[in-house]
């Protein structure tokens, strides 16, 4: 029972989960040929305006703060 609360505490604490965009060189951030990837009709003015700390590219909290308030093309 200590072992599958101690799993499931970890797995909350990994981030928020977000839906199929790949870190497709594993920096840990996503691009937006990474985000363009998983969600073909987003523009770049969307991404710009997801992009949340102006960095140039999405943190997964950007990425799943997104889908949950449906900003994401429908097409992911």
């Amino acid at each position: 029972m200590t072992r599958m609360m101690t799993a499931l505490a970890a797995l909350a604490l990994a981030g928020p989960a977000f839906a199929a965009v790949e870190d497709l060189n594993g920096d840990g951030m996503f691009s937006f040929e990474e985000v363009l990837a998983t969600y073909p009709t987003i523009t770049q003015e969307t991404f710009v305006a997801l992009d949340a700390d102006g960095d140039g590219m999405l943190t997964g909290e950007e990425v799943a703060a997104a889908e949950a308030d449906g900003l994401l093309p429908g097409d992911g």
